[in-house]
């Protein structure tokens, strides 16, 4: 095959490849409910364990209207900054569920990627960011409630 031709073939084959590839964007308010367990305490470091459950409370994107969320991760706070990083699973109304990595950095600047899916979220790449919107007092110690913005954009094979 002339080099012509390989460079045709390989052009057309990025080409398709990405047609196929559909992006999207979602921003919800999810809403939760977690418990904190201390693993060790000092003036220089507090570590945290977390694990939350929740559920979307409003959305502007229809997929992702009454999803529920679990995640599990751990929070540092040092030098009076706060850090910290972990996994979330969502289930979608459908029954659908994607697996997503969150990172809180001690800048301020929260992450999220999207890891894996399954049903029609297979295959989800993507991320975008979060950040607080309320944080009400514990109703019990140990214990945290509060809804944070979600936005950002996905894309499905």
């Amino acid at each position: 095959m002339s080099r012509k031709r390989v460079v045709v073939v390989m052009v057309l084959a990025l080409c398709s490849a990405s047609a196929w590839t559909a992006e999207f964007s979602y921003e919800f308010l999810a809403c939760s409910s977690g418990i904190q367990k201390v693993l060790e305490s000092g003036p220089a470091l507090t570590a945290l364990g977390v694990e939350e459950w929740g559920i979307t409370a409003s959305s502007t994107t229809k997929e992702w209207e009454s999803a529920t969320t679990r995640c599990v991760g751990h929070v540092l706070i040092a030098g009076g900054k706060t850090s910290g990083k972990g996994i979330c699973r969502w289930v979608m109304a459908s029954g659908d569920t994607a697996l997503g990595e969150w990172e809180m950095a001690a800048d301020g600047q929260n992450s999220w990627k999207w890891l894996a899916g399954t049903g029609k979220l297979a295959g989800i790449r993507g991320g975008g960011t979060f950040q607080w919107v309320t944080q009400g007092k514990a109703v019990e110690p140990g214990t945290s409630q509060s809804c944070r913005r979600d936005w950002g954009k996905y894309s499905l094979p």
